[in-house]
């Protein structure tokens, strides 16, 4: 009879946490855009990426989105849009 992986290891927890894993790739992404062609380019790409995360947050049932779920859904989503339009607006802002 088989066993049932370790729901400890390392592949189950990416797998659980699989929309934030992706939201830190992304993240690690955009710095090496901000080091390789600009701090503004950079704040698009964290903007878009909140942007897309809130609605992911908006979409999801909680079990899906994992640790992005900290508050309900509406304050979430609500954060995470305010400070993608914040974030959007500074980045494409003159003189960055």
């Amino acid at each position: 009879m088989p066993q049932s992986p370790d729901p400890t290891s390392l592949p189950a927890a990416v797998r659980r946490q699989a929309v934030l894993t992706l939201a830190l790739l992304v993240l690690a992404g955009s710095i090496v855009v901000g080091v390789l062609v600009s701090a503004a380019s950079a704040g698009l790409v964290l903007a878009l990426l909140l942007g897309i995360l809130a609605v992911l947050r908006a979409v999801l049932p909680v079990r899906a989105v994992g640790a992005l779920a900290v508050r309900s859904r509406g304050l979430d989503v609500a954060v995470l849009l305010v400070l993608a339009i914040s974030l959007g607006v500074l980045s494409s802002s003159p003189n960055l």
